[in-house]
């Protein structure tokens, strides 16, 4: 396969003492292409690796990976349900791709716009066409696709949990549902720190991040009667139900808790526990991602912990370093981490993880989520922009290599010269219509060959804007200025806190 000439477009505007600052070591290691495509955020890939789809906040787009030196975006689509009330759809978050069904989700936090579930017909992924649409009546902040069947976060202020929708014969049904308020002594508890974050489903099995309830095992074989296996981590309920006011807010920002991201390896021998988190007043910070022996999940034994790469302010309103997406695959684990970067570590040994790869560039890119897309040759990294703080989102390609990896005192000395703190939030997307790929060459037609949305979803009423909330709900939403109304409310209750 043929490769490109390295990253020398972006690294070239960096800040000069960034530069001199990199280690030999880490230049070394570095990006294969990149690829422009406004507000993106999660990334998934085909099964053959040449194809990835991204979620994009007020839309989504296709990229070719066929040459990884040189992705080029295939189709994008903006103003889902437009000619329907309350859309179009926004604050889109997450994509789950199976086979040549992609499904795009959203809102990713409670709003007043529609909520749903669009399903599309990939197999062309230069011209997706919409087949299905399933509304809700709750935000869909994350989604799992997979033999058939649609995992679906739900919040809508009442409760939290997870729907399952049969999608057989491009004909959604919601066939269960489950939640941990219909357990023992779950009940009381507030919902703000108890969402589900994000599903992942294998085997018979959705592993569920809720936050500071912990991660979940639900048997789901059976999709009409989800039973939970076990709980792993997180506050028990009784201490969870005592939350209230100021310690409710901290609860949601440092740990324990926080189960923000969860996956498995191909055995689901080993699951991956992702921490999103910050620091107040000294405690916390930035969190890592915990691996977990689950052959016996009721057994289940703490192997190991990653640590956060540093950051010179780990508050919510500093530079952010805390685990984000990631994927456990070919022993394996490929990472990102915000401002943070991309990993690659060994998990061969999963009580001994070792460190291949790292990529860090804080100052222009924050990364969402890192994919594995074709073993040995190449994986890929989404960079949001942040609420606007970051000039453009893109597609990173990376070699999937072992590489000198930089020792972290000089990434945190190059940290110095990054802005220790944000800046007012800046909640519109950016456009960068002059943004270049990374040999130097447009994008052409703007990174647009699939053109916008068919007549059926509208073609305009994306707005521009970034809608919603951030990465994580709760508290860290609060913070970010957004103030909604639902996440100041107990289960049934309703009583401002």
């Amino acid at each position: 396969m043929r490769r490109r000439e390295l990253l020398c477009t972006a690294v070239g505007t960096l800040i000069l003492p960034a530069v001199t600052r990199r280690s030999a070591a880490q230049s070394a290691y570095e990006p294969l292409g990149r690829v422009p495509l406004d507000g993106a955020t999660e990334v998934v890939v085909s099964d053959d690796g040449r194809t990835a789809f991204l979620a994009a906040t007020t839309g989504f787009g296709t990229v070719d990976l066929s040459d990884p030196g040189n992705p080029q975006v295939l189709a994008e689509r903006r103003g889902l349900l437009a000619d329907r009330e309350n859309g179009p759809l926004q604050d889109i978050r997450d994509a789950t791709v199976a086979g040549d069904r992609l499904a795009v989700v959203g809102p990713a936090n409670p709003n007043e716009r529609i909520n749903a579930m669009v399903l599309y017909d990939v197999s062309d992924p230069a011209s997706p066409k919409r087949v299905a649409i399933h509304e809700t009546d709750y935000a869909i902040h994350n989604a799992f696709l997979t033999d058939g069947r649609a995992y679906l976060s739900q919040f809508d202020g009442e409760t939290v949990g997870m729907t399952i929708v049969d999608i057989g014969n491009d004909n959604p049904e919601r066939v269960g549902r489950w939640s941990i308020l219909d357990g023992p002594d779950w009940s009381e508890i507030p919902l703000s720190p108890a969402t589900v974050h994000d599903i992942w489903v294998q085997s018979g099995t959705a592993y569920v991040a809720h936050w500071d309830a912990g991660t979940w095992l639900v048997d789901v074989r059976d999709p009409g009667e989800p039973t939970a296996i076990t709980r792993i981590g997180g506050l028990a309920p009784d201490e969870l139900a005592s939350l209230s006011g100021e310690a409710l807010r901290r609860a949601q920002l440092v740990p324990p808790g926080n189960s923000h991201y969860v996956t498995v390896d191909d055995d689901a021998a080993v699951m991956g526990v992702g921490v999103e988190s910050w620091a107040v007043e000294g405690e916390g910070g930035p969190g890592g991602i915990t691996l977990w022996d689950i052959e016996s999940p009721r057994e289940a034994e703490e192997l190991a912990t990653i640590d956060a790469p540093p950051t010179p302010a780990p508050s919510y309103d500093g530079l952010w370093t805390t685990a984000h997406n990631f994927e456990l695959t070919n022993d394996r684990l490929y990472s990102s981490w915000y401002r943070g970067g991309v990993k690659i570590h060994d998990v061969s040994d999963p009580a001994n993880p070792e460190e291949l790869a790292h990529w860090r560039r804080t100052e222009e890119t924050s990364f969402w989520a890192s994919v594995l897309a074709v073993p040995g040759d190449f994986f890929v990294g989404c960079s949001w922009n942040q609420y606007g703080e970051l000039p453009q989102a893109y597609l990173y390609t990376f070699p999937d290599r072992a590489s000198p990896v930089p020792n972290p005192a000089t990434a945190a000395a190059t940290d110095r010269n990054a802005p220790a703190t944000r800046t007012g939030p800046n909640r519109s997307a950016t456009t960068n219509r002059d943004a270049t790929t990374a040999n130097g060459s447009a994008p052409g037609a703007t990174g647009l060959t699939g053109g916008t949305e068919t007549p059926l979803d509208g073609t305009n009423g994306g707005g521009g804007g970034s809608a919603g909330a951030g990465p994580g709900f709760g508290v860290p939403a609060a913070l970010g200025g957004l103030g909604l109304v639902a996440w100041r409310y107990h289960r049934r209750g309703g009583e401002s806190e």
